[in-house]
């Protein structure tokens, strides 16, 4: 005799629904771009320059600096028999900082190294830690706050100390490897802007060589910038939630 008996149903009761997958909130889809954009901003240039040399030829060289592979150069249709100082090329192949004489300029990079890769361990540590709800309190609510400000800190730090910083560093590496009163260090130049451009002109800074000179940030300093707007964006979000919506205006009896 078979036992199998139906389960027993309780009238006026269901069967509980099925448990949903959880999803991913919104900062929390923030917070992984930008991981996704401090990753990637790891291993692509931080700035560039390229140069297009006078006369029939027209060489034009394209120097890139990144942070784990250091200075980065191009020349079409070959470069020239001899190099200038850095940071105007031209420079052929892969090189590191030390090579170049560019030691601030490497230290100043590394610096930014440190801060992208704590900016992308506190992001990580963010998401983590993401409260299921924006009102949540308790020591979980409490770590995700300390790690969204330090990734927004360490992101800023390293975007602003670059475009600041940088022009002095390759101005204090030009002076102390070259002569301080070469061509390179006049204005305007790599030394006296984060971005520029000039043509040539006998008293047109680094183009009084006659070369064409153009210069400015790569798609890796894009990256760490847009990575702190977002940073930005999550903190507000998650500090305007955390308030709450206002209290309904009590109504008198």
């Amino acid at each position: 005799m078979d036992d199998t008996r139906a389960p027993e149903v309780i009238p006026g009761r269901s069967s509980a629904p099925p448990k949903k997958r959880g999803r991913v909130s919104g900062p929390g889809m923030l917070l992984i771009v930008v991981v996704l954009l401090l990753g990637v901003s790891l291993v692509v240039p931080w700035w560039s320059e390229t140069e297009v040399g006078p006369g029939p030829e027209g060489v034009r060289s394209t120097q890139s600096y990144a942070p784990l592979a250091g200075v980065m150069g191009t020349c079409s249709p070959s470069c020239p028999a001899y190099e200038t100082g850095p940071p105007i090329g031209p420079i052929q192949g892969a090189k590191s900082f030390s090579s170049l004489g560019l030691n601030r300029t490497a230290t100043l990079y590394y610096a930014g190294l440190g801060l992208v890769t704590i900016g992308l361990a506190g992001t990580a540590l963010a998401v983590v830690t993401l409260p299921a709800r924006v009102a949540t309190s308790g020591p979980r609510g409490r770590f995700h706050t300390v790690f969204l400000s330090v990734a927004l800190l360490a992101t800023v730090a390293a975007s602003a100390a670059l475009a600041c910083l940088q022009p002095i560093a390759f101005r204090a590496d030009a002076s102390s490897t070259f002569s301080p009163n070469s061509a390179w260090t006049a204005s305007p130049s790599p030394e006296t802007s984060f971005w520029g451009s000039c043509v040539p002109g006998p008293t047109n800074g680094v183009c009084a060589s006659g070369w064409s000179v153009a210069w400015g940030p790569g798609p890796g300093w894009y990256l760490i910038t847009i990575a702190a707007v977002v940073l930005m964006a999550v903190l507000f979000l998650r500090s305007r939630g955390a308030r709450g919506p206002p209290a309904p205006p009590s109504v008198a009896g």
